[in-house]
């Protein structure tokens, strides 16, 4: 910890990248020393005066996201889900095809086993900052914050950057340990208020600028009870969660994206009236299917022509849900989401 406070500045920016480093700048991946502009560790949140509108999509190379829940350049949006849902090969695949000139990767109480994985994966546009688990609390917290610094390092040398928070949770859990430590009272859940100030101190360094942008993509791990208070307040802080779903995992869905579940409070923003009107229509159409998963098990047969219409078009729906790793190009996502959205318009009204 001493060591920490001690580190006031590192050299981070565009010379770490392809690099891994620890929460104290440290190479983790046998390179040299980081060598450049050294950078205050300071996290610096820009004013309401200093930040743009989020007007232009970030295209992630997942259809589910891109076509269904698309987010904005510089939007704040955490993946839920429990452990096993597919989160890591979520942010793997988001990582491979975003749109985005830099990235950032902070893994804050990670295994070591997957922080190796991660750093030997790394390209040359992605900076890893790693804290696995066995590291003290002081340090988890230390490597979100640097990777946070460097994100906004990079920010104003005008890049769009995607910064990956993985995890919320784990961050979470290291400042309740420190706040506990220094003898603050435990509220809600065994979290002092003091750790949800410090989150939000986080999540309000990414957003748009007049330099570039950070879209942060921060991963909540769970247990499925939305009541959990990091998860409550994670909802309230970004601007849309994609929850995902250990059955649709376990049945072997990749991405395991629960659509119903999930929000995106930026597509709005940045997707065009015809791009909306057909997510709209697709939307319905899998919630619809959700709805009558029961009742069709049981045999009963839908009345209305929209139930109809979704169950006709059930096997595309799920093609485009189910991807692989490999990223789909924004035309090839929205020309996708086209055709569903006319097959479903022409079932629903044949099926009057």
């Amino acid at each position: 910890m001493d060591d920490l406070r001690q580190r006031r500045a590192l050299s981070l920016g565009t010379c770490a990248f392809g690099r891994a480093i620890d929460a104290y700048g440290r190479p983790l991946d046998g390179g040299p020393a980081l060598r450049g502009r050294r950078i205050a560790l300071e996290l610096h949140a820009p004013k309401p005066g200093e930040r743009r509108a989020i007007a232009a999509p970030l295209w992630t190379g997942v259809r589910a996201i891109d076509g269904l829940l698309t987010i904005g350049r510089g939007a704040r949006v955490g993946i839920f889900g429990a452990p096993g849902a597919g989160k890591t090969m979520l942010i793997e695949s988001m990582l491979y095809g975003c749109a985005a000139d830099a990235s950032v990767v902070a893994l804050v109480g990670e295994r070591g086993r997957e922080a190796r994985e991660w750093i030997e994966h790394r390209n040359d546009r992605t900076t890893v900052v790693c804290a696995t688990s066995d590291r003290p609390a002081p340090e988890r917290v230390a490597a979100a914050r640097l990777a946070v610094v460097q994100a906004n390092a990079l920010r104003e040398r005008g890049l769009h950057v995607l910064l990956v928070i993985d995890s919320l949770a784990r961050f979470a859990a290291a400042l309740r340990e420190i706040a506990i430590g220094r003898g603050e009272s435990a509220g809600r859940g065994g979290y002092p208020p003091s750790v949800f100030a410090e989150m939000a101190r986080v999540v309000e360094v990414a957003g748009p600028t007049r330099e570039g942008s950070i879209t942060l993509v921060a991963t909540v791990i769970g247990d499925g009870d939305d009541r959990d208070p990091v998860s409550e307040a994670a909802r309230s802080f970004l601007d849309g969660h994609f929850a995902l779903s250990l059955k649709l995992a376990e049945s072997a869905r990749f991405p395991a994206v629960d659509v119903p579940a999930s929000a995106s409070r930026t597509a709005d923003a940045v997707a065009g009236d015809e791009h909306l009107q057909a997510a709209r229509r697709v939307r319905r159409a899998i919630a619809l299917l959700d709805r009558l998963e029961d009742a069709r098990s049981l045999g009963v047969d839908p009345g209305s022509p929209e139930a109809r219409a979704a169950i006709a078009a059930e096997d595309r729906l799920e093609s485009f849900l189910r991807q692989g790793r490999a990223p789909s190009q924004s035309f090839e996502t929205l020309a996708a989401l086209a055709r569903l959205d006319a097959l479903l318009s022409n079932n629903s009204v044949t099926s009057r």
